[in-house]
């Protein structure tokens, strides 16, 4: 077994067990995505090859959740690696929930580590850059195709009361 596999299965092990399968209203709320890809670097200060690198961010429970995360972290180069670096912000005796993108504000949570995480690098702070504008754009498409204004009533009301007078009504 080489020690990439070993190092899956010790972070595995480490995160499984905090998971929740259900959310529930003990649960924390997390999510986890791949904000920068791994790609080969070459110029000033790059050289070789940079790893994936992942956000996570939680939610504790309450009732309202808040909109804002109370962890964001970025790890590398797998997803558990964030997941075992946000746990350590989670109560030890919490389960976290990891749900997808359209249950949390993962753009919000990628615009704090933007602006908190000192120690990003540029390549960190080009890829969740890019991450917040896809998401951004994510949003903005679900909004154009899922809402409108359009009231079929309010239509035939507008046409009739700006109808020109003796026009037919």
């Amino acid at each position: 077994m080489n020690e990439g596999t070993e190092r899956t299965r010790a972070t595995t092990a480490a995160v499984a067990p905090r998971l929740a399968a259900c959310c529930t209203g003990d649960a924390w709320i997390g999510v986890c995505v791949r904000v920068v890809e791994s790609e080969r670097g070459e110029g000033a200060g790059v050289a070789g090859r940079t790893s994936e690198h992942h956000l996570a961010a939680a939610w504790a429970p309450g009732a309202p959740r808040s909109r804002w995360p109370d962890a964001v972290v970025i790890g590398s180069p797998a997803a558990g690696d964030a997941l075992v670096e946000l746990l350590r912000h989670v109560p030890p005796e919490a389960r976290l929930f990891l749900a997808d993108l359209d249950a949390v504000d993962a753009g919000l949570a990628a615009r704090i580590l933007l602006a908190a995480d000192r120690n990003l690098g540029p390549i960190e702070r080009k890829g969740i850059a890019a991450f917040v504008a896809a998401e951004e754009a994510r949003i903005a498409a679900r909004i154009a195709a899922g809402y409108t204004d359009r009231d079929e009533d309010y239509e035939r009301f507008r046409a009739l009361a700006l109808a020109q007078p003796g026009a037919r009504r």
